[in-house]
């Protein structure tokens, strides 16, 4: 194997050793986000390009806009590429969405007076009804290339498989990560073409059909892309594992993140109400699709900041065995149980409660039920987060 030119050497170091550590000192859970990917530094030349062309690439399609106007739900190709990216590292999809944002948010939407096809209607207004509801488009792109990478991480990395030789258990690990993969992008797509309306109806515009009719006619595509990526990107790990003239130079860069000294981060010092708060508040304004009024926002934010506190001991909430049970059940089941109980209760009211109203109120009602059900379920998250590789090591 050739040696990587020193150039390469240095901007790999940078990146996946030195970012990190230094985001590290910003959050405690912002590391294993820049650290996802790390099997691409295997291959020095991917790992140094990789994120340069994704950041790039963000850039470019946001100041752009190739085959959409509004929203990148609009182009097939457009969701794809997210997909691909996204789902290979959250890495490269988080550098993806800081370049898209930046194009869109100051490139593209360049005037900060109008609304819609009005002309001057005021800066305030302006940032009302125009750059807010570009944060939930944004936040919507964030799930797909970042959370859905990580949440799926998280859960497979809780899979043990003691009894099986150590390949065969990273091979059932692989098979798990790709169907998760596949489910958490499935729903993805069920939920954008609603929770991005804000772009349109806050500009009293309708959402046209193009903005929706990608994900609602042709999603298995976008699944199909992620189910692909996913399983290459589990080859790639398994090369990495099973390889060691492959895993080598992935080797070296884990040892230098093993030796890096512990930070205290920052976020640590943010008062823990006032992080539930904006937690609470950001989740609302997330869903903002499906309100009919302001009440809706108000009970949704509080019934989210309650359980917020509640997971965080700022609200003390006795679960007793209830807790303990949970704990011995792994996350990754209890999720399974909690949709299967979701999916069940929709199938039996949520029909009937949409032919009875012209809003979506009944999906509210039905997102609030749904979180009640996974809190119940998940009263302790897992304290131990996983690491790049502990599918293949």
């Amino acid at each position: 194997m050739s040696q990587p030119k020193p150039v390469l050497q240095w901007f790999v170091r940078l990146w996946w050793v030195q970012a990190p550590f230094r985001a590290s000192r910003l959050s405690g859970k912002l590391p294993f986000t820049f650290l996802d990917g790390l099997y691409m530094a295997a291959w020095p030349a991917a790992a140094a390009w990789a994120p340069v062309l994704s950041l790039l690439s963000g850039l470019a399609i946001g100041w752009w806009h190739p085959g959409f106007e509004s929203v990148f739900s609009e182009s097939l190709v457009v969701l794809m590429i997210c997909a691909i990216v996204g789902i290979s590292s959250a890495n490269l999809g988080l550098l993806f969405i800081v370049g898209f944002i930046f194009g869109d948010f100051f490139l593209y939407h360049t005037s900060w007076t109008e609304v819609g096809w009005r002309r001057d209607e005021g800066f305030f207004k302006h940032v009302i009804k125009v750059r807010i509801p570009l944060l939930i488009e944004y936040g919507l792109l964030y799930i797909l290339m970042v959370k859905i990478p990580m949440v799926t991480k998280a859960l497979t990395a809780q899979l043990r498989f003691p009894f099986l030789p150590l390949k065969t258990g990273f091979n059932i690990a692989a098979v798990l990560y790709t169907l998760i993969t596949a489910v958490l992008v499935y729903f993805w797509t069920q939920t954008v073409p609603v929770l991005i309306r804000p772009v349109f109806t806050w500009v009293s515009s309708s959402p046209p059909p193009q903005a929706t009719v990608p994900l609602q006619q042709y999603e298995w595509v976008v699944i199909f892309v992620a189910v692909v990526t996913a399983a290459v990107r589990m080859l790639l790990q398994g090369m990495t594992a099973f390889r060691s003239e492959v895993g080598l130079p992935l080797d070296e860069l884990e040892r230098e993140l093993r030796e890096l000294p512990p930070v205290k981060p920052l976020g640590d010092q943010i008062n823990p109400w006032f992080s539930a708060a904006a937690a609470s508040l950001w989740s609302s304004l997330m869903i903002a699709g499906v309100y009919k009024s302001w009440i809706d926002p108000v009970l949704i934010g509080a019934l989210i900041l309650v359980m917020l506190a509640m997971r965080k001991q700022l609200i003390p909430l006795p679960m007793g065995v209830w807790a303990k049970w949970m704990d011995k059940i792994p996350l990754l089941v209890r999720l399974i149980i909690g949709f299967i109980l979701i999916k069940i209760i929709a199938s039996a009211l949520l029909e009937n409660m949409m032919r009875a109203t012209d809003t979506f109120r009944p999906l509210l009602l039905m997102t609030a039920l749904s979180m009640l059900i996974i809190f119940l379920l998940t009263p302790q998250l897992p304290a131990v987060q996983p690491k790049e590789g502990e599918l293949s090591k």
